[in-house]
């Protein structure tokens, strides 16, 4: 009777810390959402709107989708003309998000879930070996008492340290939400999904323009 490995949450958690610490950390991608917010704010006052202090990174999915009298000319390609004619540097933003080239996993808030799992399936096997020594029959079978402690002792060892992975995930990942404005109960699969959406959406420009 053994607990299910942590190992592959384990893995998936290091995964979601990786790309929380690229996003939060990218002063690239931040120059990249100014240069959008600048094209916004000059559209809008060409059209007699008020300047707006930022937006939802879900606008992010939408620049390749709006378009002038030209419809292949998109919004997106006005923002990869403005950064390669002003700062061409900027292009290689998504290097900095090298966690966001394939399309994200398991949501911050599943993988906590999973956590939760492991930890009561650990107090099952430790139930277990109460019962199990109640009834003494860990003088009959003194290897596999051993080897149930052992066990035990092992996992609690491992989701002590998942544990702590994982509220160090939700720590940055809510610092993610405070830096770019976004609602706290956003979902971390749709956020990431929007700015991986929004890498590949710009390298593709970005190689038809140049």
């Amino acid at each position: 009777m053994t607990c299910p490995e942590p190992l592959f949450v384990f893995q998936l958690i290091n995964q979601k810390i990786r790309m929380c610490t690229q996003l939060y950390g990218s002063r690239s991608f931040v120059s990249v959402l100014e240069y959008l917010l600048s094209i916004g704010n000059y559209l809008n006052e060409n059209a007699g709107k008020g300047k707006a202090k930022g937006f939802r990174l879900s606008s992010l999915t939408k620049l390749s989708q709006l378009h002038g009298t030209d419809r292949k000319f998109t919004l997106l390609h006005a923002l990869v003309e403005q950064i390669m004619l002003h700062e061409a540097g900027l292009a290689t933003f998504p290097q900095e998000l090298a966690e966001f080239e394939t399309v994200p996993g398991a949501s911050i808030k599943g993988l906590t879930a999973e956590v939760d799992v492991l930890k009561n399936e650990l107090q099952k096997v430790i139930q277990y070996r109460k019962t199990y020594k109640r009834r003494n029959q860990g003088e009959q079978y003194p290897k596999f008492s051993k080897d149930l402690k052992m066990t035990i002792e092992k996992y609690n060892t491992d989701l002590s340290l998942l544990t702590k992975r994982c509220e160090e995930m939700k720590k940055l990942y809510t610092d993610i939400l405070v830096k770019f404005g976004e609602p706290m109960d956003q979902d971390s699969q749709e956020l990431f999904g929007l700015v991986c959406q929004f890498v590949n959406d710009f390298k593709r420009t970005h190689a038809e323009i140049r």
